[in-house]
C-alpha cells in the first residue's frame, strides 16, 4: 500500500480510527452505574379568582400619578409616597390632591406618609 492508496481512502480510515476510539471506551466503561438525576417539578400557583389587596402597598398599580407640578412616582418603603415636584409649588395643595385622589382608591390617608422631593 503506498502514500495515494492511504491519500485516496483517507475519509475511511478518519471513520475506522474513531470507531475503534467509540468501542474501547464502551468497553472500558461498560460496568459504570451512571447517576440517575431526578425531575424537580416546579409548580407556579396560579393567582386566584378574588382580587388581593396589598396592605403596606395599596397604590403601587396605580403609580405614577401625574398633577399639576408633581409626580406621585413611588414607594419609598411602606405607606410612604414619593412625590417629585417641579420648580416652587405649594405643599399642601399638594399633599390634598393627593388625598382626594387616595380617597377615590379607597385608601385611608391617615395611613400614608408624603415625602416631597426636588425633581
Amino acid at each position: 500500500m503506498n502514500f495515494e492508496d492511504i491519500y485516496k481512502y483517507r475519509l475511511i480510515i478518519i471513520l475506522i480510527i474513531i470507531a475503534t476510539a467509540m468501542g474501547v471506551v464502551k468497553f472500558k466503561y461498560r460496568n459504570v452505574k451512571w447517576e440517575q438525576k431526578e425531575m424537580i417539578l416546579i409548580v407556579t400557583p396560579s393567582p386566584t379568582i378574588s382580587p388581593q389587596i396589598n396592605v403596606e402597598y395599596p397604590l403601587w398599580e396605580k403609580l405614577p400619578y401625574k398633577g399639576t407640578g408633581y409626580v406621585v412616582e413611588r414607594y419609598t418603603e411602606p405607606n410612604t409616597l414619593l412625590i417629585k415636584i417641579d420648580g416652587e409649588v405649594n405643599e399642601e395643595i399638594i399633599s390634598q390632591e393627593i388625598y382626594n385622589w387616595m380617597g377615590e382608591n379607597k385608601v385611608a390617608t391617615e395611613s400614608h406618609k408624603l415625602i416631597f422631593e426636588e425633581n
